[in-house]
C-alpha cells in the first residue's frame, strides 16, 4: 500500500516546482508545521478553522484531480487511493471504526507533545481532519464544505488515539479559484536537476507502516524528525488569511519565526546528513554554504532562491516562484509578501555568520534554536519587496 512520497510528484526544473496532480507540494518538518500552526492560531481569532479550511481547500482539489485523472469512479477504489496518498505523504494512518475515523500515529499530535512537554487543551490535527473532509466530499461527488470532520479525541491531549467524527452539512466557504497556469514564472535551466532528485529519492525514506516519514536529524538530543509532503496551498491559504484578516503584526512576527526556526531545524540539520550532501554539494566558505543551502530550495519545490550579494554584514537574496507569493498574486494581493521567506533567510544567516554551525559537530539544540530568534531580530535589519517582472520576493539583510 505505502509508496514513496516522491512517487506522486512531477517536477518542473525550470521553475523549481514540485507538483502533485498539477498543484505545488513541498516537504516540511513536523516541527516547522508546529510553529506555523501556532502562529495561525495566535494571530487569527478562528485559527483552527483557518487551518482546517486551508487543508480542505488544498487537498480537495488534489483529490478531485486524482479521481478524474485515474478514473476512480468506484467509491472503494478512490478511498483506497486517498488512504495510500495519506500514508505515503507522512500524515499518519486512518482506520474506519463504525462511524468514526481513528487516526494512528499523528506526527502533528506527537510533535506538539515533544515541543511542549504538556498536553494540549484542544485537538491539534486540523490538517488531517481537513484531508478527511476533502476525501469524503470528493467521494460523494459533492463540493467542499459538504462534510464537516470534528476531532473529538487527540493524542496531543493525552488521549490514547486521535478520533474524528464526520457529519454531513452544507457550508459555503467561498474558496478562491487559483489557476497556476495564469502566472508568468521566472525560469532557468538546471541541467542536473532530475539526477539530483533521483539521488534525493534514494536518500529520503519511504513512510513506515504508521504513515510517518522519519529523516535523520543532526540536532542535539534529536536523532530523527518527522517530515510531511504537504500541499503548498495549505500554507499559502492560511498565511494569506492571517495576514489579511488577523493581527498582521503578530502574524508577521510569528510566521517569520516559523521560517527562522524551520531553516535552522531543517536545512541546517540536513547539512550533516546524506540528504544534505546530495542537495548542497561540498561548500567550504560561509558564503558558499549560505548560497548552496539557498540554492537547494528548488529540490524541495520552493522555487529558485538566488543570492545576488553575500558577504559579512550584508546579503541580498531573490526568491523566485515561491508558492506563497504565487498564491497571493492569484487571489489579487498587489504586493505579495511571505514572512516565511524573510524568516528563512534570517535563520540561515544566523546559523552561518553568528553561530558558524559548520565548524561544530552539533549546530544547535532545539531549545537554543528557538531562543536565538530574539537575538536575530535585534541583530538583522531586513527589507522585503516584490518584483512582479521577475516573480521574486527580494530580501535585503544588513547587520
Amino acid at each position: 500500500m505505502i509508496r514513496h512520497s516522491l512517487d506522486f510528484a512531477e517536477f518542473n526544473p525550470r521553475r523549481g516546482k514540485s507538483l502533485v496532480w498539477g498543484y505545488p507540494y513541498a516537504y516540511r518538518s513536523a516541527f516547522l508545521n508546529q510553529y506555523f500552526e501556532e502562529a495561525v492560531r495566535t494571530a487569527h481569532e478562528d485559527g483552527r478553522g483557518v487551518l482546517y479550511r486551508a487543508s480542505e481547500f488544498a487537498n480537495y482539489r488534489v483529490l478531485r484531480k486524482a479521481k478524474e485523472s485515474l478514473g476512480l469512479e468506484d467509491e472503494r477504489g478512490f478511498l483506497d487511493y486517498a488512504e495510500t496518498l495519506f500514508m505515503s505523504l507522512g500524515y499518519g494512518r486512518i482506520l474506519v471504526e463504525n462511524d468514526n475515523l481513528k487516526l494512528i500515529a499523528s506526527p502533528i499530535a506527537q510533535t506538539y507533545l515533544y515541543v511542549h512537554h504538556t498536553p494540549s487543551e484542544s485537538p491539534m490535527c486540523d490538517f488531517q481532519r481537513g484531508f478527511a473532509a476533502a476525501t469524503l466530499s470528493v467521494a460523494l461527488n459533492q463540493p467542499p464544505g459538504t462534510v464537516f470532520v470534528e476531532e473529538t479525541e487527540c493524542v496531543a491531549m493525552h488521549d490514547p488515539v486521535c478520533r474524528m467524527v464526520p457529519r454531513v452539512e452544507k457550508a459555503e466557504y467561498g474558496f478562491p479559484e487559483v489557476d497556476y497556469d495564469r502566472l508568468n514564472y521566472y525560469e532557468e535551466d538546471v541541467p542536473d536537476f532530475m539526477e539530483r532528485i533521483g539521488m534525493l529519492k534514494r536518500a529520503i525514506p519511504t513512510a513506515d507502516d504508521t504513515g510517518n516519514i522519519y529523516i535523520q536529524s543532526a540536532y542535539g538530543g534529536l536523532k530523527r524528525a518527522a517530515y510531511l509532503y504537504f500541499p503548498a496551498d495549505y500554507f499559502s491559504y492560511a498565511t494569506w488569511k492571517v495576514l489579511e484578516e488577523g493581527d498582521f503584526n503578530t502574524a508577521d512576527l510569528m510566521l517569520r519565526f516559523t521560517g527562522y526556526a524551520g531553516f535552522l531545524m531543517t536545512f541546517v540539520s540536513l547539512y550533516y546528513t546524506p540528504i544534505g550532501k546530495v542537495a548542497y554539494g561540498n561548500p567550504q566558505t560561509p558564503e558558499e554554504i549560505f548560497t548552496a543551502i539557498m540554492g537547494s530550495m528548488k529540490y524541495w519545490g520552493m522555487g529558485h532562491w538566488k543570492v545576488s550579494e553575500v558577504r559579512e554584514g550584508r546579503v541580498v537574496a531573490k526568491v523566485h516562484n515561491f508558492y506563497e507569493n504565487d498564491f497571493q498574486r492569484l487571489v489579487g494581493v498587489e504586493e505579495p509578501y511571505s514572512p516565511y521567506v524573510v524568516g528563512g533567510v534570517m535563520g540561515l544567516l544566523y546559523a552561518v555568520y553568528t553561530v558558524r554551525f559548520y565548524l561544530k559537530d552539533e549546530p544547535l539544540f532545539i531549545r537554543d534554536a528557538v531562543q536565538s530568534y530574539d537575538d536575530a531580530v535585534n541583530t538583522f535589519r531586513v527589507k522585503s519587496s516584490f518584483d512582479h517582472r521577475e516573480n521574486a520576493q527580494t530580501v535585503e539583510v544588513e547587520w
